[in-house]
């Protein structure tokens, strides 16, 4: 009988040690990562059969290691379950939201572990089925297409406020306050427009 591989994402040594021996324990194979980035990359390489994933990661943060699991292929079927113990009432109903398959609250029994694994894995479908498949390419989609509606904005601020720093000097002070204003407008609806994606947790509100 095969024994089913669950890659771990967290940050905190301590509490990573404890849930990797908690899984071995419970008689899965292990694999290990400290970041977001690497996570990913083994995720890519190693294809485990879930995924545990911490929200709270330094750099690249757990809602980000989702969203690149889910717009790859590849991978995008795996079952992803994200940990936290920071604004769970915020970061709790976000997560199915997000395309995660559960979500753990920390600190957590093993036996809320084992069975919210036990769940997950029994859901997971082949990645031939086709509603599966569809659910994924859907999601990969609709994200993409609101991150790529961001560039104009993007571009709109980096516009005006590249005007101000270079030609300052030959601007009206009423001008310079009309191209800030338009910059911190353009600015805080490419915020709202991140904020659907990612949680409280991970803009800092």
């Amino acid at each position: 009988m095969d024994v089913n591989k669950i890659l771990v994402i967290e940050d905190d040594e301590s509490f990573r040690a404890t849930l990797v021996a908690t899984l071995e324990e419970q008689g899965f194979e292990v694999l290990q990562a400290s970041t977001g980035a690497q996570g990913v990359q083994i995720a890519r390489t190693e294809e485990p059969n879930l995924i545990l994933c911490d929200v709270e990661l330094q750099g690249v943060g757990g809602n980000l290691v989702l969203y690149a699991v889910r717009r790859d292929p590849k991978i995008a079927s795996i079952p992803f379950v994200l940990m936290s113990g920071f604004a769970i009432m915020e970061v709790a109903p976000h997560a199915s939201e997000k395309g995660a398959d559960a979500f753990l609250a920390k600190p957590f029994s093993p036996t809320r572990l084992a069975t919210t694994i036990d769940e997950c894995l029994g859901r997971r479908q082949t990645p031939d089925d086709p509603v599966r498949t569809e659910s994924v390419e859907q999601q990969a989609a609709t994200r993409s297409g609101s991150l790529g509606g961001l560039l104009r904005p993007l571009k709109q601020i980096l516009e005006a406020t590249g005007l101000i720093t270079t030609d300052y000097s030959r601007l009206e002070l009423k001008e310079i306050v009309g191209l800030a204003t338009q910059a911190h407008q353009t600015a805080s609806s490419v915020y709202q427009e991140i904020e659907t994606w990612l949680p409280a947790a991970e803009t800092g509100a």
